[in-house]
């Protein structure tokens, strides 16, 4: 059995968010605005001094932690207390479910946060139906995937491990569910790759590969044949393309996804994603492209083939265009910024993916 977390780690990484939405909640209304966006400030700060310097540190986790911490930066402010909170809570669950050296906890923890994510986006009669429809699905995933995590101390069975595979990979939605609006799908982004690196460390065991491939590829598969142009659905995308960075074991592919997709929902919930299709599509020189050529590496040579038929139609109907569109245009805010971003961890990837981080721990 692995113990939890080193505990000077874990309370340093994930105590801010919960406690900042603690704060919020005692701050009074009209000084909510600037309080949030004063923690959400300073835990940007701390999270990364926190994950690097803290002893025990998961290299894995700690680089999906520093990307994870931006969210509550990165969303608009919200009209009412309730919308000012639960992001950080949210936002908190995804933290916890990264450092925490737990496959039950992880599970509940991503299950906790997808119940928090369909409050925030289900205050409404017209809204509610359609977010608590694609909750259903995921929550049905951690009922799995905790009977799985307890049955993993079995060591003379697999049964455990295919059963939270398959619960983490509803978690992580692969599946068909309705596209999440651009805010909810910021806000998922962190729940969806804590599901996907629990997964990662899952690989070695017998059939869980397997599983990943065929749920990885399946989801690739709908999403192409279903031929949407919904902007909303480079998240699903590449969460599957972060099944397969799961299943070959290629740590880093997962990172560069999640920062793909973290950049991709700021730019679309700040109405910017027009023409950037090319990013999900695995298009040269973003960071996509880069985790493809990680997760390729990896791949035998039919499931290559597999791979790249399946991109080849969205990599033809990419429309050339600048790289920094925003600063073409004399844009200096947050979508100049995201954009700079994705095009330095792009440029960056490649060096990236020579870096071999050993797992700090598995289940």
């Amino acid at each position: 059995m692995h113990p939890l977390a080193p505990v000077g780690t874990l309370f340093a990484v994930t105590v801010w968010p919960l406690l900042a939405a603690f704060l919020l909640l005692l701050t009074p209304e009209n000084r909510q605005s600037a309080s949030s966006l004063t923690f959400a400030v300073a835990g940007l700060v701390i999270t990364p001094l926190a994950v690097w310097l803290m002893p025990g540190t998961d290299a894995l986790a700690a680089a999906c932690s520093c990307i994870v911490t931006a969210i509550p930066l990165l969303l608009p402010q919200a009209k009412d207390r309730t919308g000012r909170i639960l992001p950080f809570l949210v936002t908190g669950c995804a933290l916890l479910a990264l450092n925490i050296h737990s496959a039950f906890a992880v599970t509940v923890l991503c299950g906790a946060g997808t119940v928090l994510l369909a409050w925030r986006e289900g205050r409404g009669p017209r809204r509610a139906l359609v977010v608590w429809d694609m909750a259903r699905s995921r929550l049905g995933g951690v009922v799995l995937g905790v009977l799985g995590a307890s049955l993993l101390p079995m060591q003379q069975s697999s049964l455990g491990a295919v059963l939270l595979t398959v619960g983490l990979c509803m978690v992580a939605g692969l599946g068909p569910s309705p596209a999440p609006a651009p805010e909810a799908a910021l806000l998922d982004t962190g729940l969806r790759f804590s599901a996907l690196m629990l997964m990662f460390r899952l690989s070695a065991y017998p059939l869980v590969h397997l599983l990943m491939l065929i749920a990885g590829f399946g989801a690739i598969i709908m999403l192409v044949s279903s031929r949407s142009s919904d902007r909303n659905m480079s998240l699903p995308m590449l969460s599957a393309l972060g099944a397969l960075a799961a299943a070959t074991g290629e740590g880093t592919a997962l990172v560069l996804l999640l920062l793909a997709a973290l950049g991709l929902a700021v730019l679309d919930l700040r109405g910017a994603a027009d023409g950037e299709d090319g990013i999900a599509a695995g298009a040269a020189p973003w960071p996509v492209f880069s985790a493809l050529v990680g997760i390729g590496r990896s791949l035998e040579t039919e499931q290559l083939v597999l791979l790249v038929v399946c991109l080849l139609p969205a990599l033809w109907s990419v429309r050339h265009r600048t790289l920094l569109p925003a600063f073409a245009r004399g844009e200096r805010g947050m979508v100049a910024v995201m954009q700079a971003v994705l095009l330095l961890g792009g440029l960056c990837g490649p060096l990236f993916l020579t870096w071999h981080p050993v797992t700090g721990w598995r289940p």
